[in-house]
């Protein structure tokens, strides 16, 4: 979720509808502010590229990534609750900022490749490259920790939990329970307030698991979560436009990118139920524009809204009012895109990622028993932090339905075959595709992608 290409301030502008889009990915000046300046940036890059070209040229053409956490830029430390060794000291939650590279493999195709790691935002930090033995180790290791304290309490806390709560909440408050996007919407909304009031008072409260698993603690947690607010819009649940908006969409450059292909498979099959349910109870714009519910949902929803409700959402970015079938479309489609698609990304690779601390820890130490420069278990949390992380991660091995299998509980026959059919197209066609695409990426050394294998995506947000 935070992997960006690396571009000269104002490549990659686009016009969307007459609109400027804004830069695409990470803006060369303002990464090149923060990286240590006496160490030799264009020569890690020559190195990992196996080229003469310049630094700038690198980035020219598309093939430099990097990624910068600044949400997590001087994060304060709390106190270590799990370990109380005096030979062992707890590092600072750090900021730091990893470079790749798009290289041509054996198998004629670009891969990322790792240029160095700067351990922390500060130009006068430390950086090391894959040539650098245990320190590249604790590298790597440091990416880890903060890249898994920004992504679950940003992009998965933040973006998806808190954000399309309101929607949930408000559909029950604006449609009737007979309404057909009651009908459909309820079962992608289903139970998504029990893990935000029960479960999130787990995470941020004081003494609990924020506390006891990252150094940032409950006081980083907190200014986390607000610092999100600002960017946890209506914007980000549009998939495509923020792998683009990322430069992540050209293919040649990033052919591996389970995340992006095998999610547009999934999306289309979104957009192609979402169509045809909605075409079924709206045969034109007018039919759009005359449902009252419906104008009561968005105008609540919205920021922008008016009246005694409107705005009571909040959600940024989300359109008051609407007038079109496409529209609709595209406003269903992303919220159960949303609830569905994204959260499985984030939330049910931390099963596999996660619960095995030596690959994704939380925590870093400095330890009396190691010297400076090497790595050793001893760097790892102790067994009380590891037994926290690993019950805590687990929760994301819980799945309770599958993707569009609720078409037997809808009560319109029409509608119930739509779904149906649905359901069964991903799970007969679609599934078997994305399980040969992931038996070609064993075959080609990459990471297999289990998370978007139809019958493992829910419906929407259960833990």
């Amino acid at each position: 979720m935070s992997l960006k290409r690396v571009t000269v301030h104002g490549q990659g502008k686009e016009e969307k509808r007459g609109e400027q889009r804004g830069p695409i990915g990470l803006d060369w000046k303002e990464l090149k502010a923060t990286l240590n300046p006496t160490f030799e940036w264009q020569k890690a890059v020559q190195a990992a590229l196996d080229t003469d070209d310049s630094l700038e040229s690198a980035i020219d053409q598309g093939r430099i990534y990097a990624l910068r956490y600044e949400m997590c830029d001087d994060m304060a430390r709390s106190p270590d609750l799990t370990d109380r060794d005096p030979r062992r000291k707890m590092w600072n939650f750090l900021s730091p900022i990893a470079l790749f590279a798009s290289k041509g493999n054996k198998y004629g195709k670009n891969e990322l490749v790792p240029v160095a790691i700067q351990m922390d935002y500060k130009p006068d930090s430390a950086v090391y490259t894959p040539e650098d033995g245990g320190n590249w180790l604790l590298a790597k290791l440091n990416v880890q920790i903060t890249d898994v304290g920004y992504a679950q309490i940003v992009e998965h806390l933040a973006k998806i939990h808190y954000l399309m709560e309101p929607f949930c909440v408000i559909l029950k408050r604006t449609f009737s329970s007979q309404h057909p996007l009651h009908q459909m919407l309820k079962f992608h909304c289903r139970e998504i307030n029990v893990p935000n009031t029960f479960g999130v008072p787990l995470l941020v409260n004081e003494g609990d698991f924020m506390d006891l698993l990252f150094a940032y603690g409950n006081t980083g947690t907190i200014r986390l979560l607000k610092d999100s607010h600002k960017v946890a819009t209506w914007e980000v649940t549009n998939l495509k436009e923020e792998i683009k908006k990322r430069g992540l969409d050209d293919r040649r450059l990033i052919p591996y990118f389970p995340y992006r292909d095998d999610g547009e498979e999934i999306l289309g099959v979104i957009d192609d139920v979402v169509e045809k349910y909605v075409s079924l109870y709206y045969k034109d714009d007018k039919a759009v524009q005359e449902d009252k519910e419906l104008e009561a949902f968005l105008n609540e929803l919205s920021l922008n809204g008016t009246g005694e409700n409107g705005g009571i959402g909040r959600i940024q970015k989300f359109p008051a009012r609407i007038d079109s079938k496409e529209e609709l479309c595209d406003i269903v489609t992303r919220i159960i895109s949303h609830l569905s698609l994204q959260h499985t990304a984030l939330n049910y690779a931390l099963t596999d990622y996660a619960v095995y601390i030596p690959n994704l820890p939380t925590k870093l130490y400095n330890d009396t028993r190691v010297k400076e420069g090497e790595f050793s278990v001893y760097r790892l949390p102790n067994r009380v932090t590891s037994a926290i992380e690993a019950g805590f991660t687990g929760l994301a091995a819980l799945r309770f339905d599958s993707l569009f299998d609720y078409g037997n509980s809808l009560e319109d026959s029409k509608a119930a075959n739509i779904i149906n059919n649905h359901y069964s197209y991903l799970t007969r066609v679609v599934q078997p595709k994305l399980q040969e695409r992931n038996e070609k990426r064993k075959d080609k050394d990459d990471l297999t992608y289990p998370y978007f294998i139809p019958r493992w995506i829910p419906n929407g947000v259960q833990t």
